[in-house]
């Protein structure tokens, strides 16, 4: 089974967009060195962690996020913006470091290694993460397509040797962590299940924006108290359904949350408000109440549900990743990459904001 980040899905699109620019023309070379970035794209912008961020990366990473959203942003967007792509950079560097303090090199011969052959599949096509990659075929349209899709041979590197680092780092999470007798294997994943490390249940919000606007009332907290009462009430998980369905359908929970619940790891949680609603799911007893939490433009509230076996015949993949993040990784790396954030110095090479920059950084999307 194969483990998914939750934390940098920014690198699936990239990864997306690298599989489509590469399925060209095909012929092959036997050596590719990398290329060298221009001046410009080599310029250090910001440092995170002790980590430079260069023009190049932030650029991708803005491109990928941001294209055609551009227009009539504001220098207040643009500054939201600007920390949304940074906090994904961030992520990025504290996997590479969680990753080398777990004994993952991510600049060692192995991943080098991997690195290189994921650029020749590049040139020569193959298969990559589930993509057919027909391949760039010369050096020329290699970097004619990375540079289409705003992206430098540097960066692309850099992707591949985060995938090639995050796969070696569950590796070593799989190898190190075992409820069962075969480290890694389904029937661990359901030992996890099974144990006091998991537990079911569901959470539920009200946002202050919505309800204001539905009910033309800002008393948003008394009417979580009223939904909260009759969840109390119930007695199983149909009366629980039930109140959902007719009250939080357009809510933040999907309509298999709310058919099933979720479940959470002990660790789950990266920042204090989720690390208490995961708590009370704990804490709770089948269709109890935790109490009701201030959130940024909410209020939240947990219930408790049983567990139900048919929950992981439905999805053991969702449960296998689950004891994974139960490894203390995916927290550390979360916490890690905010110290960062937190950290961010900008060099006088900073992007400024106007619609010439802005459009500089999505050229080509």
């Amino acid at each position: 089974m194969k483990k998914t980040s939750r934390i940098l899905i920014t690198l699936i699109t990239l990864a997306a967009i690298l599989a489509v620019v590469f399925s060209l023309a095909s012929c092959g070379k036997d050596e590719y060195p990398e290329i060298a970035s221009s001046k410009k794209e080599a310029t250090p912008v910001a440092t995170l962690g002790g980590h430079e961020v260069k023009y190049e990366l932030f650029r991708a990473y803005f491109s990928a996020m941001y294209s055609g959203k551009t227009e009539g942003m504001t220098e207040e967007d643009w500054d939201a913006a600007k920390l949304a792509v940074l906090r994904e950079i961030a992520l990025l560097y504290a996997t590479l470091d969680v990753a080398e303090a777990n004994g993952v090199d991510p600049y060692g011969d192995a991943i080098d290694e991997e690195v290189k052959e994921r650029v020749k599949i590049d040139y020569e096509g193959g298969e990559a993460n589930g993509y057919i990659i027909e391949g760039a075929g010369t050096r020329e349209k290699y970097k004619e397509a990375l540079a289409a899709a705003n992206l430098t041979d540097a960066v692309n590197r850099l992707i591949y040797r985060y995938d090639a680092t995050q796969a070696a780092l569950y590796e070593y999470l799989v190898t190190n962590y075992a409820y069962g007798k075969d480290t890694g294997a389904e029937s661990d994943a359901r030992a996890f299940f099974d144990s006091a490390d998991c537990a079911h249940g569901v959470w539920v919000y009200v946002q202050y924006d919505l309800y204001d606007q539905w009910n033309g009332s800002s008393d948003a907290r008394a009417f979580a108290e009223e939904q909260r009462s009759r969840l109390a009430a119930a007695t199983d998980y149909s009366a629980v359904f039930g109140v959902l369905r007719d009250t939080f359908s357009d809510q933040v929970l999907s309509a298999d949350e709310m058919r099933h619940g979720f479940y959470v790891s002990k660790n789950q949680g990266n920042n204090p408000l989720q690390r208490a609603l995961v708590s009370d799911i704990f804490s709770l007893s089948p269709f109890a109440c935790g109490e009701i939490r201030e959130g940024d433009g909410g209020v939240w509230f947990a219930v408790g549900l049983r567990k139900d076996a048919a929950d992981y015949d439905r999805d053991p993949n969702g449960i296998y990743d689950l004891m994974l993040e139960e490894t203390e990784i995916d927290r550390p790396i979360a916490e890690k990459a905010e110290s960062y954030l937190a950290g961010v110095s900008y060099s006088s090479a900073f992007p400024t904001f106007s619609a010439d920059t802005l459009a500089e950084l999505t050229i080509g999307q």
